[in-house]
C-alpha cells in the first residue's frame, strides 16, 4: 500500500526513470522522488568539497551524520539488525547518492572529496551520553 501521495508531476518524473529504478517507488517512494529530481544533475566536479554533508538511513526525518565545515555535528545512527533498506548522501543540499537495498540508483559524486572531519569536545561527550540520562 502506497502512503506517499504521487503527485502528477512525480508520476511524469517517475515515467522517465529506468523500468528497475521506476518499479521501487511504492516501496520507497521519497528515495525514488529524489533519484529523479536529481537524475540529471551532473556530477560534483573534481576538488568539489561539501560544505554542509549529509547522510540519511532509512526513513530518518533528520540527518544521521551532519558535518559542517568538516565538523561532525550530528552522528545518530539507527539501531538496526540488517544492512538500513536506504541510504542517501546530500551534498550542500543537493543529493550525491542514493542507494536502496544495497543497489545504487544515484552517484552523482564524481571528482567530490570527503572533507577531513573533526569533532569538538563537547558535542562528543553529548553524543556519547545520549540516551543514558534518558532511560
Amino acid at each position: 500500500m502506497n502512503f506517499y501521495p504521487f503527485s502528477k508531476y512525480d508520476l511524469r518524473q517517475i515515467a522517465k526513470l529506468p523500468s528497475n529504478i521506476s518499479a521501487l517507488a511504492n516501496k520507497y517512494p521519497c528515495e525514488i522522488i529524489n533519484v529523479a529530481d536529481a537524475i540529471d544533475d551532473d556530477p560534483f566536479p573534481d576538488g568539489y568539497i561539501p560544505h554542509i554533508f549529509e547522510i540519511y538511513y532509512g526513513t530518518s526525518d533528520n540527518a544521521n551524520v551532519y558535518i559542517v565545515d568538516g565538523v561532525l555535528q550530528e552522528y545518530n545512527l539507527p539501531e538496526v539488525e540488517e544492512n538500513t533498506p536506504s541510504v542517501s548522501v546530500l551534498f550542500d543540499g543537493n543529493f550525491a547518492y542514493i542507494e536502496v537495498e544495497g543497489k545504487e540508483l544515484l552517484n552523482k559524486l564524481g571528482g567530490a572529496v570527503l572533507p577531513h572531519v573533526t569533532i569538538n569536545p563537547s558535542t562528543l561527550i553529548e553524543m556519547l551520553t545520549r540516551g543514558v540520562f534518558n532511560d
